[in-house]
């Protein structure tokens, strides 16, 4: 076999025909493929005589549906496009018999991407129509597979680098970052943030430039978008992070903003441009501008570091510097790194990185051959988890909205859409135990799938648990909702928001505070320097002191009021700074004494903004932050006035939304309720929501209320039936008070003990005893006022067969007598001497009763008048 370069001195490897497997069956790529691009496809690849078959699943995850794409006609009018025909024909997959392997490849127009066999083999493969121009070479290529026309024949490119030159640079690399030691909150939290599923919502804007190069076709140009964004997808997904293609937009006709040969100009126009003229078009997370010309030197990028999701930092600028997406898309994965907190990997922090240096090796190395980086180091996940631990990356955990995917609802794309309840991707690839991969049905008995933090064991956790532990002072908690097995997207306290017991502010999620950034800079011993060093370096207007440089690379000097939002100014910490080599430092002593101040200017990278800028959000004075590296009073931000929407009863998110105390509900906090917000679900522990506490509240405030105003309807009756449970209750104690231990009892009148009543069953012979007599039995008289004694004549006596006989008859009962016509008689005197004769009184009222047993002389009892 005879190699050859191209004019981009990339290795060409062989000439091949991609076919297509259907059914067992072998078949033309092309043909296959007429009837549209399914969502699963199988094809084979004949390398050096070597046969493999590529296993294939669109890419779902890669732009919204319908795509936002914005172009200009020629007289500057802009063009929005919501529902233009874009075919999705981007595929992610993997080669068969082969675990390691990865493959990120599109079928739009032939077979084009990358194949990863292993760390020791990969290719490019591309169609032959690519270099259908008459300036392009490429030699004479061997071991063609099969016949056929040059129609369907692809090119292979070795991404081996060994042989190649021209190297692109990204500048002075990084010295070693020491490790930052996390709380044991920090650690727990670790876990859950390299787990989660993170989205970067990418807009990808190309230059008209880049519009020129590829023939002033729109449609040439989206595909090759689409075609990177693929591939930075691709690179990413090791890390748990997915890259969303949310707009695309194309400068038809003329550039928006200045694009010179200076990375740090242009940077920073198209930054300024995307705050003012793109953000408020359309949210999005992070852009990136593509470049059809090129930068002085060997720089090919350029990017804010640690700025991702910031509204005035998150985004960078590439160059399309090789005709295969590889270089633009490994580029912009690597500014996209910078964004995201990485920093270069170098031979003093002894990364370790799985694709050998000849292919590559790694994205964020300082410098590349012709092939860059395909894969992420241990560095860089490193790196972006401590990030992430440390508030970077905020709006990385909201999920894109999956009825916006392009291509529609599909069982299998990793998202639940409509008529789906869990989605855990291909069958062979699935790996939840709650999922029924192919119905995307959960599993009798499951609640929900296990790729959500809200999900345990195939059950929902309670509402009110922790789903996100706050990564910082200005962080906000979210909340299980008990309804989703997903956690709420990630939001944090407003702007402006005071923060270290008020003497800094909040902004983006971090508070930020100058001996913090002194630290991040100079070592754990630094700390700001004093007003003096600010107001001296700071009004310089040079690169070691300034506020800002304008687009023709001069430095613009601080206002006194702006002098503590220029450049940090610090004193202690180490001799040499944490980031940079080569890192210029500035010392200036202040009338001979021992007042050092110490400041720096950084060549950290061709593609990296200098970070020793005064941090956005720190305190430069009573109630004032910096904004843009001007000193503006926190008003601004307006934080009182949302804080008065929630009634002092909670703060506000980055939404603008009442984040409620526990107690309080939103939206507003004004009414009683479970606290969080409407974004971040309540914030009420599932421990204070049981049942038990739900039935005790019901009691006690329906079912007692109720209780009471019964009683209250029946207060009457409850009295009359009080008063007379009393009356028992003192007849009783009465009755046991005037017993004595021997059984006697008291004279009421005078204290004198006396023996109880004694009945005699014999009655005295001298009276004469009369039958009983029945008569109509009358009401019952008033009870006496005290109880009387038991009555003996209760004890049923024996019956009498004659009268004349001496036995005694006691009936069972008292028998009630009628009224008597004659007056009553007093009643006798206290203490009677002699014992009256109750057959006189028999003789002077003859009536006919029972007879009555004898009274002792001493009774204490009142006598009834009814038995008189």
């Amino acid at each position: 076999m005879l190699f050859c370069v191209d004019k981009w001195r990339r290795p060409l490897l062989d000439r091949t025909r991609p076919f297509a497997v259907i059914n067992r069956q072998k078949r033309s790529l092309m043909e296959a493929l007429q009837d549209g691009h399914p969502d699963r496809l199988q094809c084979g690849l004949e390398v050096s005589g070597r046969l493999f078959i590529l296993n294939l699943e669109k890419n779902r995850d890669l732009l919204p549906n319908p795509p936002n794409i914005f172009y200009y006609l020629p007289n500057g009018t802009g063009v929005s496009v919501r529902a233009g025909p874009v075919t999705h024909c981007y595929y992610h997959g993997s080669v068969l018999g082969f675990p390691e392997s990865r493959v990120a490849v599109s079928t739009c127009s032939g077979l084009r991407g990358v194949v990863t066999i292993n760390s020791s083999l990969a290719f490019e493969v591309q169609p032959l129509e690519d270099y259908n121009h008459p300036q392009e070479d490429v030699g004479e290529v061997g071991g063609g597979s099969g016949g056929g026309s040059d129609q369907d024949l692809h090119l292979l490119f070795s991404t081996d680098t060994s042989e190649g030159n021209g190297a692109r640079s990204c500048g002075v690399s990084h010295a070693a970052v020491p490790p930052i030691h996390s709380s044991s909150h920090m650690r727990r939290s670790k876990r859950d943030i390299l787990s989660e599923t993170k989205y970067i919502e990418l807009v990808l804007v190309a230059d008209h430039q880049e519009f020129l190069n590829f023939q002033r076709n729109n449609k040439t140009i989206i595909y090759r978008l689409l075609d990177v964004a693929n591939q930075v997808d691709w690179y990413y997904r090791p890390l748990n992070v997915r890259v969303a293609l949310t707009g695309m937009e194309i400068w038809s006709d003329q550039d928006k903003i200045s694009v010179e040969k200076n990375p740090t100009s242009t940077l920073n126009n198209f930054l300024e441009w995307r705050t003012r003229d793109l953000l408020p078009r359309f949210r999005h997370d992070n852009a990136q501008l593509i470049m059809g010309g090129s930068f002085d030197g060997t720089t090919v990028g350029m990017a804010s570091q640690s700025s991702m999701c910031s509204r005035d930092r998150s985004g960078g600028v590439s160059v399309d510097h090789l005709v295969s997406v590889l270089g633009v898309a490994s580029t912009i994965a690597h500014e996209l790194g910078h964004n995201l907190g990485m920093s270069h990997d170098t031979a003093e922090r002894r990364c370790a990185c799985q694709n050998e240096p000849r292919l590559g090796g790694c994205i964020m190395e300082p410098s590349t051959g012709f092939l860059p980086g395909q894969q992420f180091s241990s560095c860089s996940a490193a790196d972006l988890s401590v990030s992430l631990l440390h508030g970077g990356g905020m709006c990385l955990f909201n999920m894109p909205r999956p009825e916006r995917l392009l291509g529609g609802p599909r069982c299998g794309n990793l998202y639940v859409e409509k008529g789906e309840q869990c989605d855990c991707g291909l069958i062979q690839d699935c790996k939840d135990p709650c999922c029924n991969a192919s119905t995307c049905q959960l599993v009798p008995g499951a609640q929900c799938s296990s790729d959500g933090i809200c999900c345990h064991n195939c059950k929902l956790r309670l509402a009110g648990s922790v789903c996100r532990q706050p990564l910082g002072e200005c962080d906000l908690p979210e909340f299980c909702t008990g309804t989703s097995p997903h956690c709420p997207p990630n939001v944090f306290l407003q702007n402006g928001e005071p923060c270290q017991s008020s003497t800094s502010f909040c902004h983006g999620g971090v508070c930020a505070n100058m001996n913090t950034q002194c630290q991040m800079l100079w070592g754990p011993n630094a700390t700001s320097a004093p007003d003096v060093c600010f107001s001296s370096v700071n009004k310089q207007g040079n690169k070691y002191g300034n506020c800002g440089q304008l687009t023709n690379g001069s430095y613009i000097p601080c206002a006194a009021a702006d002098v503590h939002c220029g450049r940090i100014q610090c004193r202690g910490g180490r001799e040499r700074p944490l980031l940079g080599t080569n890192a210029e430092i500035l010392t200036t002593t202040f009338n001979h004494t021992s007042l050092v101040c110490r400041g720096t200017f950084f060549h950290l990278a061709d593609d990296v903004s200098d970070p020793a800028t005064v941090a956005q959000g720190t305190t430069c004075g009573p109630g004032k932050a910096c904004l843009d590296q001007k000193c503006t009073d926190v008003s601004v931000f307006g934080v009182d006035d949302c804080r008065s929407k929630c009634h002092h009863h909670g703060v506000c998110n980055s939404n603008r939304n009442c984040h409620c105390d526990v107690g309080w509900a939103p939206p507003d906090c004004r009414s009683s309720g479970l606290g969080g917000s409407v974004d971040s679900g309540p914030a009420t522990a599932a421990a204070e929501s049981d049942p038990v506490r739900a039935a005790l509240l019901v009691i006690f405030f329906l079912v007692l209320p109720l209780v009471l105003f019964f009683l209250v309807l029946r207060l009457p009756r409850v009295r009359r039936q009080l008063a007379f449970i009393t009356a028992n209750s003192l007849m009783h104690k009465s009755r046991r008070h005037n017993r004595t231990a021997s059984g006697q009892r008291a004279d009421g009148r005078n204290g004198e003990q006396v023996h109880p009543l004694r009945y005699h069953l014999n009655p005295p012979t001298d009276i004469a005893l009369s039958p009983p007599h029945k008569e109509q039995v009358h009401q019952r008289p008033a009870p006496p006022t005290k109880p009387l004694p038991p009555d003996p004549a209760l004890t049923p006596p024996p019956q009498l067969s004659q009268p004349s006989q001496p036995r005694p008859v006691v009936p069972i009962k008292p028998c009630q007598l009628p009224p008597l016509s004659h007056p009553h008689v007093p009643p006798g005197p206290s203490h009677p001497t002699t014992k009256p004769s109750l057959q006189a009184v028999a003789s002077a009222a003859p009536i006919r009763r029972p007879p009555v047993p004898p009274i002792r002389p001493n009774n204490p009892w009142k006598v009834d008048k009814s038995f008189v």
